[in-house]
């Protein structure tokens, strides 16, 4: 067997090898010598993919803050719906002073439990009605792919609510709509916000699945085409080794004719 033919013999071994690792791992691409910008192309996509799957994860915990926040600000505007009632109730003038400090101690109660909402309502420790207005959430991939959303400062809109002295009373309503107003609005802004982080859940998470499908194509290995692959390797190989056999036997055979 000459050179050529033992080459040869190394090189069907070296790929019967190469097939044998392939099929036992199902990936097409296991080291950087098999598809080195292939390799490269699919380590990016897995980190689109790994990154995908922690934005999905923080935009849904986003989800429960806000959803948190909202309880609370819906409570928070049924109480001050019980406080108009009671200033309305107020302003009747069959009311004498002692049936309106009644109301008024009524109002108060309320006014204090509006005001533990906002300064017990968190979330992971965070004050999430009164420490700041805007949160950021992280809720993409990359860097700046995030959702602000505005979750006001319920400590600053208390109304402040007087039923005792008549002639404060239209003011006290004034007082009560005007924080029923903000209470709306910091309602409709996390309303929006879920609505945007909802949507977002719903578009990266398509993504991640044609990233993740992209990757798989790259890596993932046609079964058929390398099984036949290793068979005709491993032809290759007994042949190559079967001709050796017979080059060593055809040696020995004229070795002894000298003898």
């Amino acid at each position: 067997m000459n050179v050529s033919n033992t080459n040869a013999l190394a090189n069907s071994s070296i790929n019967l090898n190469s097939n044998l690792t392939k099929l036992s791992s199902g990936s097409r691409i296991n080291s950087a010598a098999d598809d080195a910008s292939g390799m490269s192309i699919a380590d990016k996509m897995s980190a689109q993919v790994r990154g995908l799957g922690q934005a999905i994860q923080n935009t849904n915990n986003a989800i429960g803050m806000v959803q948190i926040a909202d309880g609370a600000m819906q409570e928070y505007s049924n109480i001050l719906n019980d406080i108009r009632e009671l200033t309305l109730k107020a302003s009747n003038g069959i009311m004498n002073r002692s049936n309106r400090s009644i109301i008024q101690n009524e109002i108060d109660k309320l006014l204090s439990s509006a005001n533990n909402i906002v300064n017990t309502t968190s979330y992971n420790g965070i004050n999430i009605l009164q420490e700041k207005g805007e949160f950021s959430f992280q809720t993409g991939a990359n860097a700046g792919e995030e959702i602000h959303i505005d979750f006001g400062n319920a400590s600053s809109i208390l109304p402040s609510v007087d039923v005792l002295d008549s002639s404060k009373i239209e003011d006290s309503l004034k007082n009560i709509d005007k924080a029923l107003e903000s209470v709306g609005l910091i309602m409709s802004n996390l309303g929006a916000g879920q609505n945007a982080l909802e949507s977002n859940v719903r578009n990266i998470s398509v993504s991640r699945i044609n990233i993740a499908s992209a990757e798989s194509q790259i890596r993932d290995l046609d079964f058929a085409q390398e099984s036949a692959n290793f068979n005709k390797n491993k032809i290759l190989d007994q042949t190559g080794v079967f001709a050796l056999a017979q080059k060593n036997v055809v040696q020995a055979n004229i070795l002894k004719l000298f003898q």
